[in-house]
């Protein structure tokens, strides 16, 4: 099966250099082992939030704002896609990823196990995105509003597929299936639910590359959850930037 490590951290937080250095080390550690072993399908690190924007559409009109989907001390910093045998293998692995002793780290399997998917490389004066599917689990859709988000969803993937937009991406099981790992001390604490207690919650994922923001904003505005939750922007780091 495949599951979604959603690595959250304290943008505010200063750390020293020998701290730095170590978790960079331990990093590099986890990253050659889960490739060695064919666990590791794909991750990055994400800009800090500085640099997010989310979109709701409601009643028609586009509200773009400034900032991650909702406000919480802790703020998703990286993601990896494991292939696992089960829950337990990829909590094994989270709990020996050196975020869990940074901040915390939510581990999800996704909703259905797509066909095993690496990204491509990316495109010349291209930007990728991760755009984050955030929606609140309390909300009621009508029975009308429920048929119809499959077969539009279905679209809009199919639509940004086929302009090269969309690279990957997938629903997440419900949050009573996600565990969050915490490293303190040197004991690893582990607890059932999301690495933050907010209102909308990482329902999905999408891997996007656009040629600007603008581009990215105009597919998220398309996107059918729009309209009832929160679509949430945020470039990747390029590989080999600080």
């Amino acid at each position: 099966m495949q599951y979604m490590l959603l690595h959250a951290i304290d943008e505010g937080r200063e750390w020293d250099e020998g701290h730095v250095a170590e978790t960079q080390s331990l990093l590099g550690t986890w990253l050659e082992e889960t490739m060695r072993r064919k666990v590791n399908l794909q991750g990055s690190r994400l800009r800090p939030t500085s640099d997010a924007t989310t979109v709701r559409v409601r009643d028609g009109d586009v509200m773009v704002t400034d900032g991650p989907f909702a406000e919480a001390k802790e703020q998703l910093a990286g993601y990896d896609v494991l292939l696992c045998e089960n829950a337990q293998e990829a909590l094994d692995w989270a709990a020996k990823h050196p975020t869990a002793r940074m901040g915390s780290i939510e581990v999800r399997p996704f909703f259905e196990d797509p066909p095993i998917e690496t990204l491509p490389e990316q495109r010349p004066e291209t930007i990728r995105y991760m755009l984050l599917v955030c929606v609140d689990e309390s909300v009621q859709l009508t029975p009308e509003e429920g048929s119809r988000m499959g077969p539009a969803t279905e679209a809009w993937v199919a639509d940004t597929e086929s302009r090269g937009i969309r690279l990957y991406g997938n629903r997440l099981a419900p949050l009573d299936t996600a565990h969050t790992f915490r490293v303190k001390d040197d004991r690893v604490i582990v607890v059932d639910g999301p690495f933050a207690e907010t209102k909308e919650q990482i329902a999905g994922f999408d891997v996007l590359e656009c040629a600007d923001l603008d581009e990215a904003l105009a597919v998220a505005s398309t996107h059918p959850v729009a309209s009832f939750g929160a679509l949430e922007i945020r470039p990747f780091w390029r590989f080999g930037e600080n």
